[in-house]
């Protein structure tokens, strides 16, 4: 018994029947339950596979076959896996409050942005009455070409006034049963001419200066007007010529009887709604260019770049491309501020009803073309790049920091900024103009101007810019009416010593904008000195 214990077969046949702990003693688990003998054994029932993917499922239960498969943080797939998930899980967490915050950024941009438009609104709707209002000097508001064209304007808005008088009297007279007592038009003289006003002159008082004074009359018996300083026969619902600021534009427009306060806000809506678009639209355009051609991200200042030159040419051609896009509200804009707030003459009831307008009337090209593309173009091409080429100048042209000097800085860009005054109000103002000038396919109502304006329509930008300074330029004399007692005097108002400048007309509110600059300046200097002083 002790020597088959002792020989190499009985330790064989000893090592392979025992089972036990001394076995588990001798060798690892693993390599013990290897010498077993094979037999069948049934998958548990809680066992979950994994996923075709290959991720482990996490509701699997410690199984004999696979002991790390019990929890889940001894094995690495699972591990993982979950940390792939957690991440996952996270990443959209952060996005929904990303998400969330720019949604609520941008609530509030817009409504910042809506009350700075409000705020700066009157002075805007001031500014592009100044800038449109047709001031004619002395020489050409005694032409005859001129005359001619407030006498054609005027003689067709009295043939019009005088073929519905005419449509109104034949109903009249059908109503009636053709008996010929239709009141002031018969059926024997509704065809005739109305009957001239200077029979009613004998009412009048023969020492009155009105009384002496010679009015022409069209064929329909109404009083020609020729010329936009006279006083007796401007409509109703419009403003003088204002010679002054734009202060005075918007005390007139308080004042007048069909205007009033909410005339200060005419266009705000349509402005709104253009800015929000274009912070939008020409960010995203810009960034796309960019990357596009692999160009440094819009975000760095020019000022920071080596080469400014893609950059600003990529720059400039998203403002082109959005502002060219956008010029419909920016067409609409420029009419609704224009138009006098008078419902009986409104022609436009706000942004949808004037764009659906322009598109019956003048056709669906009128909003991107016609004489208002090349303003357009010049408009958006020249205010970016003059804009953002002024920090450029200073610093590599004047080489001035803001850093190092910060006043000298601030010097320069003033006077750099009334460059681009001087550049950018002659492009405006003849767009402006051209913008109001309505060229109808089909006639529709008259757009009726809260200010006079020229009758005759501009033939282009060039064509603008020479009619502006050959007939506004110069001295511009205004008759006024005043009452001593009972006798009329008429006195004559000059106009400042600035309107005998030629081109006047084309730096309309010039003064309001240097002004602003200059104020800008002085904040500006006073915030550079106080800091200065602090870290003294």
């Amino acid at each position: 018994m002790f020597v088959g214990l002792m020989s190499p077969r009985g330790r064989g046949s000893v090592s392979g029947i025992a089972r036990g702990p001394t076995a588990a003693t001798c060798r690892p688990w693993n390599q013990c339950t290897s010498l077993l003998p094979k037999k069948k054994t049934s998958m548990p029932s809680n066992f979950n596979f994994p996923p075709p993917g290959g991720a482990p499922n996490a509701n699997s239960s410690a199984t004999p076959l696979r002991p790390y498969y019990g929890s889940p943080l001894d094995s690495p797939l699972q591990s993982h896996y979950q940390n792939t998930v957690q991440l996952e899980h996270d990443i959209h967490t952060k996005n929904d409050v990303n998400s969330q915050a720019a949604a609520k950024e941008l609530v509030n941009y817009g409504l910042i942005k809506f009350l700075t438009l409000a705020i700066a609104a009157p002075f805007e709707v001031a500014q592009t009455l100044l800038q449109v209002q047709y001031t004619p000097n002395d020489e050409t508001s005694n032409a005859n070409g001129d005359n001619d064209d407030f006498a054609a304007a005027d003689q067709e808005h009295r043939d019009e006034e005088f073929r519905r008088a005419q449509e109104d009297a034949e109903e009249e007279e059908y109503f009636n049963n053709g008996s010929g007592s239709g009141g002031y038009y018969s059926s024997n003289t509704h065809t005739d001419h109305f009957p001239s006003p200077r029979s009613n002159a004998n009412k009048l008082d023969p020492s009155s200066s009105v009384f002496k004074e010679r009015k022409d009359f069209d064929q329909s018996g109404y009083l020609i007007r020729t010329n936009v300083y006279d006083d007796d026969l401007r409509p109703a619902f419009q403003l003088a010529p204002l010679d002054g600021g734009t202060w005075q534009v918007i005390k007139a427009l308080i004042n007048h009887p069909t205007e009033g306060w909410l005339s200060l806000w005419k266009g705000q809506y349509t402005s709104w709604v253009h800015e929000m678009l274009h912070l939008f639209a020409q960010p995203t355009l810009e960034a796309t260019l960019n990357d596009t051609f692999d160009l440094y991200d819009d975000t760095i200042p020019l000022v920071h770049l080596d080469r400014v030159g893609p950059n600003l040419l990529t720059m400039v051609t998203s403002h082109l491309v959005v502002g060219i896009i956008l010029s419909p509200l920016e067409l609409a804009h420029t009419r609704l501020m224009v138009q006098t707030s008078d419902p009986k003459q409104r022609k436009y009831k706000g942004l949808v009803h004037c764009l659906s307008t322009i598109v019956s009337e003048e056709g669906f090209s009128a909003l991107w073309g016609g004489v208002n593309l090349v303003p357009t173009i010049l408009f958006h091409v020249v205010t970016p790049l003059v804009t953002n080429s002024i920090p450029l100048i200073i610093d590599r042209v004047f080489n001035i920091s803001s850093d190092s000097s910060p006043f000298l800085y601030s010097v320069a860009e003033l006077g750099l900024d009334a460059l681009d005054l001087l550049i950018r109000l002659p492009i405006e103002t003849t767009r402006k103009r051209l913008q109001i000038q309505i060229q109808a396919k089909i006639p529709g109502k008259r757009y009726e101007t809260v200010v006079e304006t020229r009758k005759r329509p501009y033939a282009g930008v060039i064509d603008c810019v020479y009619r502006i300074v050959q007939e506004e330029g110069g001295q511009r004399r205004r008759r006024s009416r005043k009452r001593t007692g009972d006798v009329d005097e008429s006195a004559e108002i000059k106009s400042p010593w600035y309107g005998t400048w030629g081109v006047c007309g084309l730096y309309t509110g010039l003064g309001m904008y240097l002004t602003t600059n200059l104020a800008m300046f002085a904040v500006g200097a006073v915030t550079t000195l106080k800091d200065d002083s602090d870290d003294w």
